[in-house]
């Protein structure tokens, strides 16, 4: 399976986040809405990603939720039948939460820095970085300091835990 180690940081200023994207020499990737689906399962995570642009993945991960930086193990399935799917597996295992963002992703190197605008929860940063045998920690130590990120800035939960809260407090 593969993994992954990601972080997440709210950053309210978006256009400070995509001049220091470009200024580290990372490369805009997309720039799409999506809307996550999340379904109901009793281990790990299990959503459908649909992009604006056409288009879907299923993507099942598992990720510790506690720690700053986190390791995800996942898989993502391409998916050419979207509705259909998306009706199956709601009455099969009914919706949790739907989270939507406008996320621009720019890449350097194996990692993936994700600038979302996330409805109903505000502006945030993500590094993936991809686990390729190589110092995934360094690459991700360096992007934390080249962001000036600290450490107490970090959320350990996804954007689907934080709708969920969010929305409990209403």
């Amino acid at each position: 399976m593969p993994r992954n180690l990601e972080i997440k940081v709210k950053f309210d200023d978006i256009s400070l986040a995509e001049r220091i994207a470009v200024e580290v020499g990372a490369e805009l990737k997309d720039d799409f809405i999506q809307i996550d689906t999340y379904f109901k399962v009793g281990d790990g995570r299990l959503k459908m990603r649909e992009f604006n642009t056409g288009g879907a993945e299923l993507i099942f991960y598992r990720r510790d939720e506690t720690s700053d930086k986190r390791w995800s193990d996942y898989r993502v399935l391409k998916v050419h039948n979207a509705d259909e799917l998306k009706v199956l597996l709601s009455e099969a295992l009914g919706v949790d939460v739907i989270v939507e963002k406008k996320r621009k992703v720019f890449l350097y190197k194996n990692a993936r820095i994700h600038i979302d605008e996330v409805k109903e929860l505000g502006n945030f940063i993500e590094f993936e970085v991809i686990d390729d045998g190589g110092d995934v920690d360094g690459l991700m130590e360096f992007l934390i300091d080249k962001f000036s990120l600290r450490g107490s800035e970090f959320v350990k939960v996804s954007y689907s835990d934080l709708l969920k809260q969010n929305q409990g407090n209403k």
